[in-house]
């Protein structure tokens, strides 16, 4: 019997981690987004996690939910509309769903830029802007408000692989993050990750280290 994966914020990167997907045939995806969507073997649902509405499903038991946030603007509110409501609605929504597990996408910028040497998951991160902030008050309702195994997957400054590599120091490739999106499905390790291609050099004095995604047994 197939497995049942609800992918919240279905955009570019879920796009690639389905088009990629090493294991279809074992699963079933479900994608949610707030606006309408066409793609083959797809279940898709539009929903707006602002409009107050519960989130209707037609399936309740699912063996990952992948929540991709997004703000709805670069604003103070617009962070708090991607990260804080949205994540309060998909919560209450999902009071009557069977989950086994629980995997929300942050960032590396919860790190401040006054953070020097190298940054693991142990060091607190302390944000210097409001996006960060925010950032980091989602990862802590994740890790406190949902009781199945959770994954937080920090990601670094994204890029397509197919346009010219960014010269900045912390970034991950689109594809890689939905290959580490992927790992997790299939790996029973839980907990934070900071996920980022490998650079070996301290840029300003600092450096975020991804030691633990590739202990996690994930391979770049």
């Amino acid at each position: 019997m197939k497995k049942n994966i609800l992918i919240i914020g279905f955009g570019d990167i879920a796009i690639r981690l389905i088009q990629g997907f090493s294991k279809k045939d074992e699963y079933n995806f479900y994608s949610v987004s707030r606006s309408s969507k066409s793609f083959d073997n797809l279940n898709h649902i539009e929903w707006d996690w602002l409009s107050g509405k519960k989130l209707i499903l037609p399936e309740t038991t699912f063996s990952n939910i992948i929540f991709i946030p997004k703000p709805s603007a670069y604003t103070v509110e617009g962070y708090k509309d991607g990260f804080q409501t949205s994540l309060t609605n998909i919560i209450n929504s999902l009071s009557n769903v069977n989950f086994e597990s629980f995997m929300g996408i942050s960032s590396t910028s919860v790190y401040g830029k006054q953070q020097y040497g190298l940054l693991s998951e142990e060091i607190e991160p302390k944000p210097d802007n409001f996006r960060g902030e925010i950032i980091l008050k989602y990862e802590h309702r994740i890790e406190s408000e949902i009781d199945v195994q959770t994954n937080i997957l920090r990601f670094a400054g994204l890029y397509d692989p197919k346009e010219k590599t960014p010269e900045f120091h912390n970034k991950l490739s689109r594809n890689t993050a939905s290959n580490i999106i992927e790992h997790f499905i299939h790996s029973k390790k839980s907990g934070l990750f900071n996920c980022l291609e490998d650079n070996d050099l301290i840029s300003n004095g600092r450096n975020i280290i991804n030691d633990k995604l590739k202990n996690s047994g994930f391979n770049f």
